[in-house]
């Protein structure tokens, strides 16, 4: 039986009215409790901020407090990653997307659901703009090697690609909550950009 979150449809996003304007678009996937992206947003607001997690609890708290604070260029949604950005999100319209510290589901038997691989890479830069970026952090060094051979599987795909350890690539003093916690146990954290041809 195929689970109902995985099949449900989603319609697609006409940035103008989601927004009110034509400002460019950020997509944070997995983004938890929102820490990361309410920042960005508002200290950004020439750009608009989407934040998309499976788990709607931990957005809850975010999402109304962007309302109560009337921070008109960020919305957080409950949706599925390969749905929402298949159905919903216009093909080369999105300037970064942001994914920190997915699971890393480390048991051989359970690594296809890991969220990146080389399919997924291809998503992403079916909607990204000529230019536009991928951040992506992990504190599991498998994961960060994995995630690395399915770039390397298209590799002509990205004009460039930048990896550091424990040195954020952009927006370096605005950290998740996982990330702060791993920092301070002394976790090593691994960072990939990647920027679209």
């Amino acid at each position: 039986m195929a689970c109902p979150l995985l099949a449900e449809k989603y319609e697609e996003i006409a940035y103008k009215k989601f927004f009110g304007n034509v400002n460019p678009v950020e997509i944070e996937i997995g983004c938890g409790k929102g820490k990361f992206l309410m920042r960005r947003a508002e200290e950004n607001p020439g750009i608009n901020f989407i934040g998309i997690d499976r788990v709607e609890k931990w957005m809850k708290r975010r999402k109304q407090q962007s309302e109560k604070k009337v921070i008109s260029n960020i919305r957080f949604m409950k949706a599925e990653a390969r749905g929402f950005l298949t159905d919903a999100i216009p093909q080369t319209s999105v300037s970064v997307f942001h994914i920190y510290f997915p699971d890393p589901w480390p048991k051989r038997r359970h690594h296809g659901r890991r969220v990146i691989n080389t399919d997924f890479l291809r998503l992403l830069h079916a909607r990204l703009k000529v230019g536009g970026l991928i951040e992506i952090a992990t504190d599991d060094e498998e994961y960060f090697m994995a995630i690395k051979k399915s770039i390397a599987a298209a590799m002509e795909l990205w004009d460039n690609v930048r990896e550091t350890r424990n040195e954020r690539i952009l927006d370096g003093m605005n950290k998740t909550n996982y990330e702060m916690k791993w920092e301070s146990q002394g976790k090593p954290l691994f960072y990939m950009e990647l920027k679209r041809k």
